[in-house]
This record gives structure tokens, C-alpha cells and sequence, in this order.
């Protein structure tokens, strides 16, 4: 229907330049008659003469002016539907992308709930392997549990319904907890991960958003450096700006024009010019929205591709310390 619309609109340009073209030819047309039965005449004057040159410029003026008019709004309505045709289509292949990346991260960690499931059940393995086998379960049930819940999250804030609960945040102990529990996913990947808050840094926040950024940018952190077995470090720090939060990893890092595409919807940070990292391109889009919600800032910062990147969440200083 779009591509339909912008042939007919490009048909009514045609015979709009069309009919501008024709207008020009007909006025010299009768002018050169009307020149010729005036020259006719005798005792013509030139002024006559002159005369209708002018009235066939002033009749060309207005017809340029408002031909012209009309041809510009014609461009423009095919540049606002060309533009939304390539929007439509570039949200498609996110979708199409976000489809293929979510069913992944569901299927990998059910294949081995099952190969687990399976050993136990068939094989009665030992108590250290047992408690190995049960290790991984529960790492990977927790992997699904934030994979569902990100969707639901991301679903929620596109439609406006998250509620805003703010309270005394330590942050201390929310991002150790949190590091804690992306232990096993940072062991597997060999990945470390560090830990460095001041003591008693907190925020008047939400404390699920806090979690929910916490959890996103060391969890991408883990993900970005699993290749390099490289580190993840948390600073959390309290100057004149306010509280400031730092996630740098020594991963893959990003070019430093993707710095704000990162943020949004589905995208994904390129491994090595085609792969893309797996994940379904919900976390730093998450982080970014809890932000919003608080009036924190979030922003990110790399020297280019593989050279590790760092994600800065800011909270004002006056509405977010307490005393």
C-alpha cells in the first residue's frame, strides 16, 4: 500500500511538471498570436508589444510559484513515506533478529536443563557430580528466568506500566548480591568479575530498576569479555555530579559513533563486524528506560573495537543521596 502510494505520488508529480510544461508552451503560444495580430495593426505600439511579454512572465510567475508549491509537497510526502517504509523495514529485521536470538536463549539453557535432567535420572552420578549437575540446573533455570523477564520488563515499560517505587537504595550491597549471583555465568565464561563501592553509597530509587540496571550491565560486561577471558569492574563512586556507577570490561567493545544505538531496542554489538553478540538485545535498552524512570543518566564510552567499553549510570546528587 506504501509503494502504491509513492508511485501515485510520483505519477502526480509527473503531471504536475507536466502541466508546467504545457502552460509554458501554450502561453507562448498565444502571445506569439497576439504579438502577430498586433503587429498587424498599424500604429502598434512597442509598449503594447513589451506588454505582453510582461503578462506572459507575471502568468509564468504564478504558475512556478504555485506549481513549484505543490511539486515540493509532493517530494515530501515521498521522502515521509520512503522514510517510513525504511523504518518499518529496519524494525521488521530487528524483530526478525529478536525472534532468532530469543528462541536461542531459551532453547540453549532448556537443552541443558534436559542433558542435566537426563544424567541424573539415567546415570545416578556421584554426590560431587550430582552437586555439579544441580549447580548447572539452577544456573540455567536463573538464565531463563532473566531472559522471561526482560521480555515481560520490556514489554511492560513500552506500554507505560511500570510502577515507580522509590526508597533508600545501599548500592553495596545490591551490586555484590548481584555479581554473586552472575558468579557461575562469569566462572563459565572466565571472566572476572570486581566489586569496588564506596562504603554507604546509596540512591533514592527503585530497587528493582537499580537491580534490573545492576544486573543488565555486568551480565553485558560478562558476555562482551567472555572471548578475551578478560575482567569486569564495578565502580561506584560520590563527587559534586552525584552517584555515579561505572561498568568497564575489557570485551569487545563498539565503535564510538554506536555509543547511543546501544541503548535502543533489540540492537546488538557486533563481535567481529558480522557476528553479533548473543542476547536478545533487550538489557542495555532496559538499563537505559529504569534510568529514565529515576532521572538517573546512563551513557556509554569505548576507543573502538576491542578495546573494552565502559557504561556510566549517573543519579543526581540532589534528589537522590540521603542523609
Amino acid at each position: 500500500m506504501q509503494i502504491g502510494f509513492i508511485v501515485l505520488l510520483l505519477t502526480c508529480s509527473a503531471q504536475l511538471a507536466y502541466w508546467m510544461a504545457d502552460e509554458s508552451h501554450y502561453t507562448a503560444t498565444v502571445r506569439d498570436e497576439l504579438r502577430a495580430a498586433l503587429e498587424k495593426q498599424p500604429g502598434t505600439s512597442p509598449a503594447a508589444l513589451a506588454q505582453l511579454d510582461a503578462d506572459r512572465f507575471h502568468r509564468m510567475n504564478r504558475y512556478a510559484w504555485e506549481g513549484g508549491f505543490f511539486l515540493v509537497v509532493l517530494v515530501g510526502a515521498m521522502g515521509v513515506v520512503y522514510a517510513a517504509l525504511r523504518e518499518e523495514n529496519a524494525l521488521r529485521r530487528q524483530q526478525e533478529d529478536f525472534l532468532a536470538s530469543a528462541s536461542h536463549e531459551l532453547k540453549s539453557p532448556l537443552a541443558s536443563l534436559r542433558l542435566s535432567a537426563e544424567t541424573i535420572a539415567m546415570r545416578d552420578p556421584q554426590p560431587p557430580r550430582r552437586a555439579e549437575l544441580v549447580q548447572r540446573i539452577l544456573s540455567d533455570l536463573t538464565r531463563l528466568d532473566q531472559t522471561i523477564a526482560n521480555m515481560l520488563d520490556a514489554s511492560r515499560l513500552s506500554r507505560g506500566q511500570v510502577r515507580v517505587s522509590r526508597e533508600r537504595v545501599e548500592l553495596g550491597p545490591l551490586v555484590a548480591g548481584v555479581a554473586r549471583e552472575l558468579g557461575p555465568l562469569a566462572d563459565d565464561c572466565g571472566v572476572t568479575v570486581q566489586v569496588d563501592v564506596e562504603g554507604g553509597l546509596a540512591v533514592h530509587a527503585d530497587r528493582d530498576g537499580v537491580r534490573t540496571i545492576a544486573h543488565n550491565l555486568i551480565h553485558n560486561g560478562i558476555k562482551a569479555s567472555r572471548a578475551s577471558a578478560g575482567s569486569v569492574t564495578v565502580l561506584g563512586t560520590r563527587d559534586a555530579g552525584g552517584v555515579c556507577v561505572r561498568v568497564e570490561d575489557t570485551g569487545i567493545g563498539f565503535a564510538p559513533h554506536e555509543s547511543r544505538r546501544l541503548f535502543q531496542k533489540f540492537h546488538r554489538i557486533e563481535a567481529n563486524g558480522h557476528e553479533r553478540l548473543p542476547g536478545t538485545g533487550l538489557g542495555l535498552y532496559l538499563v537505559r528506560r529504569c534510568a529514565e524512570l529515576d532521572g538517573a543518566a546512563v551513557s556509554a564510552s569505548s576507543d573502538g573495537p576491542g578495546r573494552g567499553a565502559c557504561f556510566t549510570v549517573r543519579w543526581p546528587a540532589p534528589a537522590r543521596t540521603a542523609s
